[in-house]
């Protein structure tokens, strides 16, 4: 409150010094009749230009009253001669117009100011709620880009996994997927139900087997599995409140379930995590699991085509091969499939010496050794094929390099040779024969370089 009246004391003290000079050393002119400008002058324009319009009007009123004071008490002013604003009065009204108008711009010019002065802060406050939301920002770009190096590093290793799953039996695959839950997403123990005679029966269980609340059998319309099996889409636990999520883990048989299905919508079972810690049941392992399992749907469809197809496609019982048929529209697919996912393939070309010259006896004999052979050798992944002719067997191997294959063939020639095994009746000739290789390199050759480089080698 005194900071503001300031100004009063300022306009006092400087008129008061003013008046004791006027006084002191110019008593024959008083009120600095003869000075120009006057220098009342001093005192209102630096209030003036110093506080605004009620300041100036003040030191002008304070400057006009002490003129027309002095002036009256020395004479100088004449009230029946002279009238206002003319005359001695020219001065006093000056002074109160000109502290007026120059205080008036001094406010005008501060009043700018202020709203300048306010806008700037605003401004500034923005900038800095810009630069908070800006640091928030990054932080959760940069907790986003960890959440998806890690999300594709997982959907990149189910990939992977996938890839080699393509080609196990139905009875493989699916154990199978359920390691890869574990693996991935940390599961604790898991299932899966099929379908059979309208009820969910379980078909494999892994993990802590104590942890599970669900039976070896189901009414197919139970809980969250008859639901995924209703609806066929994937089902999880509701996200609520954190305290009462933990009750749900407590009580609840399972987590997250999901159909199995075929293409043609067909639900065969379900897949169910029964246990996953507290802390790995996020938005972004939902998000895996259901991907996961559609992925699987899609590899469980094609290993029920691969079935059907290979009712018809066996040409050999004893060694399983199938025929030269669907080994063209198989090697067709593995070639696609290798380009696809940026993978190496491998098919050898296996030649029985004198095959054709064996009676049938001596050929099931044949068939027997290489079917014991190629179980100890090959690999699940691996397809064995008979080739166009009948002493020829081809073997497709996905994901696997030229120089793995080559140490395969060489233990499998080793086990040939171990066996020393005499299919010629009448002879002392053993059990011979010869290979060749042609590997296709991840995003390279084809499917007829693939099978002219084989035949080239084996001089077919």
């Amino acid at each position: 409150m005194l900071r503001k009246q300031f100004f009063i004391f300022e306009t006092l003290i400087a008129m008061a010094v003013l008046v004791a000079i006027d006084m002191a050393f110019l008593k024959n002119t008083s009120v600095y009749q003869n000075i120009h400008p006057h220098p009342y002058w001093i005192v209102i324009l630096l209030i003036a230009c110093r506080y605004g319009t009620v300041q100036g009007v003040f030191a002008g009123g304070l400057a006009a009253m002490v003129y027309i004071a002095i002036g009256a008490n020395s004479g100088e002013i004449n009230f029946s001669h002279d009238v206002f604003p003319r005359g001695v009065f020219k001065y006093p009204f000056l002074f109160i117009l000109v502290g007026g108008g120059l205080g008036e711009i001094r406010s005008i010019y501060k009043k700018k100011f202020l709203k300048l002065d306010q806008k700037h802060n605003e401004l500034q406050d923005d900038f800095q709620d810009l630069e908070l939301l800006h640091w928030a920002l990054t932080d959760s770009k940069t907790e986003l880009e960890k959440r998806i190096a890690y999300q594709s590093g997982t959907l990149l290793n189910l990939i992977e996994h996938l890839n080699t799953m393509e080609t196990l039996e139905l009875d493989q695959l699916y154990p199978r997927c359920l390691e890869l839950l574990e693996e991935h997403l940390n599961v604790t123990c898991s299932s899966i139900y099929l379908i059979q005679n309208n009820r969910l029966k379980l078909f494999t269980r892994r993990g802590k087997i104590e942890q599970s609340k669900l039976s070896a059998e189901e009414e197919l319309t139970h809980g969250m599995m008859g639901e995924a099996v209703t609806s066929k889409r994937a089902i999880t636990i509701n996200q609520t409140s954190f305290n009462d999520q933990i009750a749900q883990f407590r009580k609840l048989d399972l987590m997250m379930c999901a159909p199995i299905k075929r293409k043609d919508g067909a639900v065969l079972g379900v897949i169910n995590v029964e246990r996953i810690p507290f802390f790995d049941f996020t938005a972004n392992s939902v998000q895996i699991f259901e991907t996961f399992c559609h992925w699987i749907s899609n590899v469980v469809d094609k290993a029920y085509q691969f079935n059907q197809l290979k009712d018809r496609n066996i040409a050999d019982e004893i060694t399983g091969a199938y025929n030269y048929l669907y080994l063209q529209k198989r090697l067709s697919y593995e070639v696609a499939r290798a380009k696809r996912f940026n993978t190496s393939l491998t098919l050898v070309l296996l030649q029985v010496w004198k095959f054709s010259e064996m009676n049938d006896g001596e050929r099931k004999k044949v068939l027997v050794v290489l079917n014991a052979i190629f179980k100890h050798i090959l690999r699940q992944t691996d397809i064995i094929f008979k080739y166009r002719d009948d002493d020829t067997f081809a073997i497709i191997l996905p994901c696997e390099v030229s120089v793995n294959v080559e140490k395969m063939m060489a233990r499998l020639m080793a086990k040939i040779i171990e066996r020393q095994f005499n299919p010629f009746q009448g002879s002392d000739e053993v059990l011979r024969i010869k290979y060749a290789i042609s590997s296709l390199q991840p995003s390279e050759g084809s499917y007829e370089s693939l099978i002219e480089t084989a035949e080239g080698r084996l001089n077919l």
